[in-house]
């Protein structure tokens, strides 16, 4: 997979393998203006960043293909320049892999089901971190 270069943009991919999870962040996040675009398998998520920039890539932990760690790692080999923010509906538990991502990865995490508030800054945090350092194209109007 090839990294596509950082460029201003408006789009979110949302990786799960639940249709209602999907259906739902989608809906919401549109809502607010964002782009959405919906990827139910790791594999599907790869062949979505190779046709498009995403300023967040919004994952579930738990999928079949592989596990959140195991997608987050291939999204850094990668070079992929996406934020991301983790989804699952699990609390605390020292084996889970949201342990071992904090670990090694530094990325927020929501939990479902979903605090809408805290779901809306997340995404708007990520948007300003992704574009701190991209100088905005003129003719794109700022976030609001």
């Amino acid at each position: 997979m090839s990294s596509l270069p950082k460029a201003p943009n408006r789009r979110i991919l949302i990786v799960d393998d639940e249709a209602d999870v999907l259906d739902f962040l989608k809906i919401y996040l549109e809502s607010f203006g964002w782009q959405v675009t919906l990827a139910s398998s790791s594999s599907e998520a790869f062949v979505q960043l190779e046709t498009a920039a995403y300023f967040l890539v919004l994952t579930d932990i738990a999928m079949p293909e592989m596990d959140g760690y195991e997608f987050i790692s291939k999204l850094k080999d990668a070079n992929v320049q996406s934020q991301v923010v983790l989804m699952t509906g699990f609390g605390y538990n020292p084996k889970h892999t949201l342990i071992k991502i904090y670990k090694t990865i530094k990325c927020p995490c929501l939990f479902k089901p979903f605090n809408r508030v805290k779901l809306a800054e997340t995404v708007q945090q990520m948007y300003d971190e992704y574009h701190k350092d991209i100088s905005q194209d003129p003719q794109t109007p700022p976030s609001s």
